[in-house]
């Protein structure tokens, strides 16, 4: 052996070595890499290495001796030299045997002992637990022993969870998921003890065979946690449409930096996704079906209605909050109803009901999921929406659904129901884009639309339109034609409609709640929503009542009607008829016919049109005996503010007070209204109860905390002082816990109780969307089929044909799908391979 050690060194090839380990490299500063060749000869390098190490450390002292050696021996005698150094300086670190944890930061009662003993054994349990985090490595229970009798636990072993000597079944290359197991001996070992009726440590092995480091452990997934205070928060701000990843950056800087929070970014998305935003469908509707009962409790105003299928799946729900009930006695006259937007993880159509308040602001009046938007499902609302408000609106204005116009039309037939114009005309460049004179033909329909008026001027108007531009053809305009009276605005003349010509309210608070909701927005979460959309709409509301009572925007005239109305009508509502009054100076009386007290009064107006002024002539009938009048626009019937040409031949006869019929209540800011009085109802039982208690304590506590923070004396007492209140609630809590040696048990025998109906109920089934289903095309496994056989083909080898297959394709495409004309297509096609592969 020694000499084939002799020969080996004393040959002319480069020496072998072996890297040294990465432990080794990190004592010592990174070196050029010596040219190295692979060697069998393991066992024997690493002996010939420690040999020279040997002859290195002995002549450290004598450099003649160490320059007499072979030169292709003097590089390797270096790197042992280094190896040993190494070896010296870090022999604790480096040895695989056991070792005890660092214990200089923990008392000596925190650490485990034989003997100790301890009331409950979840009291052991988190003893240990809390001096394995200080320490620095994770626990787990390895074995428990129940009475055969009782079933009561009487002895555990909890272990290092490093413990053991674990093999993954998966191969090294593909394996992801590291091992844990070192086949550490770190444990205690706790029994019950019948005498005492307590537990006690037996055994203590406080030695491990791996580092332990308290500064990772934090790290481990069993150490993180999320605080109470982080959960508060993470509800807050999820409630409000805040990303987690701000949320995480805002309590990361709160903590003085990520490390000292104690969990990561992905801790914080799994509560949300979790706890909540309910992934369970089942769970998801019954949670709704709880928030439903819990706004019922708070207020017995509150109502919900929701409609089952036979199987018991959820089809649709009526909720409306008692505030807007009460709101709906002032707002209710006009109603904007909208089922354009779906923004849940269920595909389920959202209605919303939406009114005009008195500072002409939106005001959300109840809201509707719907299973489908089917006629009966529309009925089915709107006798739920009758029986809530007691009354139906007395007009309504929606979109041009017919499941909705025959529904309204069913349900609430003495209400007026109107069709978005906006709508109608948005689609002009669609419908009528291909049209070779599609400006001239835009133009002038814009103008027989908005500017007729009377009926038959327009029916009038509307035929020469059809034979002017020959679209006697067009079946688009024709049904809107024969469909007039829902959306042209002079068939709404005299009608109150509070401004409203379009759903473009109702789009508007969907804009509102497209900042909170997405495709994967769940059902509680949805309603959890409206609690902020109705809260948001208070305050604004109560803002705009706040800025009528402090003080009035100034008059832009002299006028004493001017005056009139900005003592009477709210700011934004003045806003509109100053307006009015601006507008009045480009009218002028030009005839007068008089018939005793009956006047008809002829008012031109200027408009500028395109770099031309118009005059328009407008026929006002007036009684000078009552001072009532009515103008052609019919400005003031529709939004309840007068218009300029009614201003103007006020003025001409002297009027310099208007009658108390054209100051609205509706518009009036001295009205007190009983729905300023209910509070919106918002769901304080969202979160746990613990949340609520922790809530009311921090804002006790910051109170506490801004009265005594100028001072640092005062500061420094209220530490002493949190800190003697702390030790005694852990005394009060280590007393507590002695005394009751079971553990107690939560009694939610009520609340079962209440659920019953509840658990019952499952989950919608998915509504599907219009259009192409979003799945594989008909024809892609024949050409799937195709193109293997063109490669089979390619390869000079005789296609294989699969009569399975296509047999499974035939009954796919006959019984899966219902679409006629693919279907047959498919199948024709399928027969021509079929002939050609014959």
């Amino acid at each position: 052996m020694a000499e084939s050690q002799e020969k080996r060194v004393s040959s002319e090839d480069p020496p072998l070595c072996t890297s040294p380990s990465r432990n080794s490299l990190m004592e010592v500063d990174i070196v050029e890499p010596l040219e190295c060749v692979a060697s069998d000869d393991s066992e024997n390098l690493s002996y010939e290495q420690e040999n020279l190490a040997g002859d290195v450390a002995g002549h450290a002292h004598e450099p003649s001796k160490v320059s007499n050696l072979d030169p292709q021996i003097l590089p390797w005698m270096f790197i042992a030299a280094q190896l040993s150094d190494v070896t010296d300086v870090g022999s604790d670190e480096m040895e695989l045997g056991d070792e005890l944890p660092d214990h200089g930061c923990l008392q000596e009662d925190e650490i485990p002992r034989v003997g100790m003993r301890f009331a409950q054994l979840k009291m052991a349990h988190d003893f240990y637990v809390t001096y394995a985090k200080k320490a620095g490595f994770a626990t787990k229970i390895r074995t428990t022993t129940f009475d055969k009798i009782t079933k009561a636990p009487i002895n555990q072993a909890i272990h290092c969870n490093r413990d053991g000597i674990r093999e993954s079944r998966v191969k090294a290359p593909t394996r992801k998921n590291t091992i844990s197991a070192a086949g550490c001996k770190a444990r205690i070992y706790v029994k019950f003890d019948k005498d005492v009726q307590d537990w006690v440590l037996l055994k203590v092995d406080l030695m491990h065979s791996h580092p332990c480091s308290p500064k990772k452990a934090v790290y481990y997934h069993e150490y993180r946690q999320l605080t109470m205070h982080a959960k508060c928060v993470i509800e807050d701000n999820d409630e409000a449409g805040i990303r987690p990843n701000k949320t995480f950056l805002a309590l990361s800087n709160e903590a003085g930096g990520p490390s000292n929070l104690g969990f990561s970014e992905k801790d914080l998305r799994n509560y949300i996704t979790v706890r909540l935003r309910t992934s369970n469908v089942n769970a998801d509707v019954r949670e709704m079906m709880r928030y439903f009962r819990r706004m019922k409790d708070i207020n017995p105003n509150f109502f919900y209605a929701v409609k089952l299928d036979d199987e018991c799946k959820f089809k649709s729900a009526v909720w409306v909050d008692a505030r807007c009930r009460a709101s709906y006695e002032y707002y209710g006259d006009v109603v904007s109803v909208d089922s354009t937007y779906s923004t849940n993880r269920h595909g389920l159509p959202f209605v919303s009901f939406v009114g005009v308040n008195h500072h002409g602001r939106s005001t959300l009046l109840g809201c509707v999921l719907l299973g489908n938007e089917e006629i009966r499902s529309y009925e089915w609302v709107f006798s739920q929406w009758v029986k809530c408000m007691g009354t139906a609106p007395k007009c309504i204005i929606t979109d041009q659904c017919r499941s909705l116009y025959r529904a309204i039309k069913n349900t609430l037939p003495d209400t007026r129901h109107r069709w978005c114009i906006w709508h109608i005309m948005n689609k002009l460049p669609s419908k009528l884009g291909g049209y070779r004179r599609y400006g001239a033909l835009y133009g002038d329909l814009n103008d027989i639309v908005w500017n007729s008026r009377t009926e038959e001027s327009f029916e009038d108007d509307w035929a020469d339109f059809i034979d002017e531009y020959n679209l006697h053809n067009n079946t688009w305009l024709s049904d809107l034609y024969d469909e007039r009276c829902m959306w042209v605005p002079i068939y709404f003349k005299g009608e109150f409609w509070a401004g409203m010509r379009s759903t473009q309210r109702s789009e508007s608070m969907h804009a509102f709640y497209g900042g909170y909701l997405h495709s994967k927005t769940s059902l509680v979460q949805f309603v959890h929503e409206y609690d902020n959309v109705l809260g948001v709409k208070e305050q604004r509301e109560l803002e705009d009542d706040a800025a009528d009572s402090r003080g009035v925007i100034p008059c832009a005239t002299t006028s004493p009607i001017e005056k009139q109305f900005q003592q009477e009508y709210t700011t934004s509502i003045f806003r509109d008829v100053q307006i009015e009054f601006v507008r009045k100076a480009n009218c002028r009386v030009s005839a007068v016919d008089e018939q005793g007290p009956l006047v008809c009064v002829k008012v031109e107006e200027e408009k500028l049109l395109n770099d031309t002024i118009l005059c328009v002539p407008y026929d006002v009938h007036f009684d000078r005996s009552t001072q009532e009048l009515r103008c052609e626009c019919n400005l003031f019937e529709s939004s309840g503010v007068l218009c300029c040409h009614c201003l103007e031949v006020f003025h001409s006869y002297k009027v310099y007070k208007v009658p108390s019929c054209y100051i609205l209540p509706r518009w009036s800011k001295k009205i007190k209204r009983k729905h300023t009085y209910v509070k919106s109802s918002h769901d304080v039982s969202r979160s746990d109860e613990s949340h609520v208690a922790f809530r009311g304590l921090c804002a006790h506590f910051y109170n506490v905390a801004q009265e005594f923070l100028d001072d640092d004396e005062e500061t420094a007492l209220l530490h002493v002082a949190l800190e003697e209140t702390r030790a005694k609630l852990a005394t009060h809590r280590a007393k507590k816990r002695s005394e009751n040696v079971a553990e107690t048990q939560t009694n939610i025998g009520s609340q079962s109780s209440n659920d019953v109906g509840v658990d019952d109920i499952q989950g919608p089934s998915k509504v599907t969307t219009k259009g192409r289903p979003k799945s594989k095309r008909l024809s892609y496994a024949l050409e799937k089929s195709i193109k293997n056989s063109r490669r089979r083909k390619q390869k000079n080898s005789p296609p294989v044909v699969r009569l399975q297959t296509f047999q499974d394709i035939n009954h796919c495409a006959v019984s899966g799908l219902n679409v006629p004309e693919q279907a047959g297509g498919f199948m024709s096609l399928l027969s021509s391979f079929n002939k050609k592969w014959d």
